[in-house]
């Protein structure tokens, strides 16, 4: 299964009856990236009532951490934990801080509240596929470098630091097990004058669509 995380680190707030929940998401490795983590949004929010943490990292195996930090036990570093794996997110942290608005949620409030704080941030910092894949060095003449472009473009294939010399050298990544048929359709492509060398390997990542 290819890894997802958060596509990128920041915040996002809703008001539910009067108390505010702002969760803070950012990408953590380890424990003590966590730790630090945590430990700033606390410092940055020295007034909040509140600030219920959850995390995803590591693997083989996978850690999972939660705190309710002061709230009613299960109400809020649960279901913000559940939020992260329902995105199936790893190495990913959220802080939803509360500030108290003087209206009880009960319960169940909680727990939809700081559901509804942590899928609200998640959708929108966005999420991205860490897909490993491979280096395609493809060169071709000038000619042929416009069709080349423009097929790329149409399959989504970055190009990445095309250099123009006697001939044109672009490189693009794609998924290992697409090599052998992005090859052929380059070769008929450009009627077997393009030159395709196999590069290193590297993760990329990819915007996927959030739910």
């Amino acid at each position: 299964m290819v890894a997802k995380t958060i596509a990128k680190n920041g915040s996002a707030e809703i008001i539910i009856k009067k108390s505010r929940f702002i969760t803070t998401i950012r990408r953590v490795h380890n424990q003590d990236e966590f730790d630090d983590f945590v430990a700033e949004a606390r410092t940055a929010n020295k007034k909040a009532n509140h600030n219920v943490s959850a995390a995803r990292f590591g693997d083989a195996p996978l850690i999972e951490r939660a705190s309710d930090d002061g709230e009613p036990s299960g109400t809020s570093g649960a279901p913000t934990l559940r939020g992260l794996q329902v995105h199936n997110l790893t190495d990913t942290a959220a802080v939803t801080t509360r500030y108290f608005g003087g209206v009880k949620l009960g319960a169940s409030g909680l727990i939809r509240a700081y559901t509804q704080a942590v899928t609200t941030a998640i959708q929108a910092l966005g999420i991205v596929a860490l897909e490993p894949r491979i280096a395609l060095h493809i060169t071709v003449d000038y000619a042929t470098y416009q069709p080349l472009t423009a097929f790329l473009a149409e399959h989504g294939w970055a190009e990445e630091e095309p250099t123009f010399l006697a001939d044109v050298t672009t490189t693009v990544y794609v998924p290992a097990a697409d090599i052998t048929a992005v090859t052929a359709q380059l070769t008929e492509l450009t009627n077997g004058r393009a030159t395709i060398v196999t590069g290193d390997q590297r993760i990329v990542e990819v915007p996927v669509p959030v739910r």
